[in-house]
């Protein structure tokens, strides 16, 4: 009777020892999630860098920003196809072709208006203080390396006597609507054009690893130099999309510079220079106002 007594006086604080109780380890459990939260992710980091070493010094670099440059710079021109377009319902393909008669009509109005087309390796000399620049001076690029360019632009182009860059993915030459090698071996071998790097299967390579954006930069310019036994130092990025981890890689395999797609002039050599893209649309009015 005693001891019922004696327990019944001390009942009334178990629902408080409970409460401090569950209050403790409720604190308690915050402090560990809150702990899970700051170091799950630095360790996930640091296993993915001990995976992948070459990922680790790669994070601080930045893309390189576009460099709009004044009416001073120089004009790096962009062309696709040469060519009519042999299926109208592709509408998309109008906006990356000039037709032949609209392209020997810029060619004559670079030539009588003093332009002098210059290659990439040249306007690196300029820029650089190697050479003397001209009153003029202009590059003229194509990209994608179309048999159109063999049949349709260079023509034109060796009859004036112009220098150009035809950047090429290697991975598809000799296929489809493409140059095979000899074809380019013949136009290199007037030295009028120079071959320049454009991947080898003309992925978008802002969507790829590391590893694969350099696989694809060391593979094409390896082949395009052993093809054409002439130093490959320029990559057109295909679709004109690079970040920082994409001109790191060209600058890892070996390119001097690089280009993109947007609208501008060219005042210094970088990993991304820009880029006037031609319509087959414009006017010649219109075409020499891009100038």
């Amino acid at each position: 009777m005693e001891n019922r007594k004696k327990f019944s006086k001390w009942i009334f604080l178990i629902p408080i020892i409970l409460f401090f109780s569950l209050f403790f380890l409720n604190n308690k459990s915050k402090e560990t999630i809150k702990t899970e939260i700051n170091v799950t992710p630095k360790m996930e980091a640091s296993a993915s860098a001990s995976a992948s070493p070459s990922a680790v010094s790669l994070l601080p670099i930045p893309s390189e920003a576009p460099r709009i440059i004044s009416s001073t710079g120089i004009p790096i021109l962009t062309y696709h196809y040469i060519t009519n377009n042999p299926n109208p319902e592709d509408v998309a393909r109008n906006s990356l072709e000039v037709p032949p008669d609209k392209f020997e009509e810029q060619m004559i109005y670079l030539s009588t208006n003093g332009y002098s087309p210059i290659t990439l390796d040249t306007l690196y000399a300029i820029l650089s203080g190697q050479v003397a620049k001209p009153s003029k001076p202009i590059v003229l690029t194509f990209d994608d390396g179309y048999i159109d360019f063999y049949t349709n632009a260079f023509p034109v182009l060796r009859r004036f006597n112009f220098h150009s860059v035809s950047f090429v993915p290697t991975g598809l030459i000799g296929t489809g609507y493409y140059m095979n090698w000899d074809q380019i071996k013949e136009i290199q071998a007037t030295g009028l054009v120079t071959f320049e790097d454009h991947s080898v299967t003309h992925p978008n390579l802002v969507g790829l690893s590391y590893d694969d954006i350099l696989k694809q930069m060391v593979e094409s310019k390896n082949i395009l130099q052993a093809q054409t036994r002439y130093p490959v130092n320029f990559i057109a990025y295909p679709y004109g999309a690079s970040n920082g981890f994409v001109q790191q890689a060209a600058r890892e395999a070996g390119f001097v510079g690089g280009v993109g797609t947007y609208f501008g002039k060219v005042g210094e050599i970088s990993l991304n220079m820009p880029r006037i893209k031609v319509s087959g649309f414009w006017n010649i009015n219109e075409f020499a106002s891009r100038l």
